[in-house]
């Protein structure tokens, strides 16, 4: 069987799922990840530019830092998102028995919600995952695809 045969119907629940919750999403419970308390600086500046990511984010696994090097933590996330509502993009990578297809779904999930707010390559994404290898290669696709501001969210 074809994987778009599965990747479509659990991309259109994925985008009914988001639109349902209002587009964001938490990542508190079960990650075993600390929170990040003191770390809250804006993810961007006035004019839109990024801001320097704090080196606590940066995963100490060499395997899932991105290209670009963007992280933020949770609660800089959840500023942004409150800051730019449907114009920031978020989506999360669902470690599965196939990794693939988890990191296909999440990626589709982003030009999903690209799509419906009509946003282009510029608008901030964030990528959320309990396994931030996954987490990382789907940040990594959608930077190589041309979104231009790709933040893995690590903690």
């Amino acid at each position: 069987m074809s994987t778009s045969r599965f990747l479509l119907p659990a991309l259109a629940a994925a985008l009914a799922t988001l639109a349902a919750c209002g587009g964001t999403q938490d990542d508190s419970a079960g990650t075993g990840r600390a929170q990040a308390s003191s770390i809250s600086t804006p993810l961007l500046d006035d004019e839109g530019r990024t801001a320097q990511t704090h080196p606590r984010l940066e995963p100490a696994d060499a395997g899932a830092r991105t290209r670009a090097g963007l992280y933020a933590s949770e609660s800089q996330a959840a500023q942004l998102e409150a800051s730019l509502g449907n114009r920031a993009i978020s989506t999360r990578v669902d470690a599965s028995a196939n990794m693939a297809e988890a990191v296909d779904l999440a990626v589709l999930v982003a030009y999903g919600v690209q799509a419906a707010h009509d946003l282009d390559n510029s608008a901030p994404v964030l990528v959320r995952g309990q396994d931030l290898r996954l987490a990382a290669a789907a940040a990594n696709r959608l930077q190589a695809n041309g979104f231009t501001r790709v933040f893995l969210v690590t903690q």
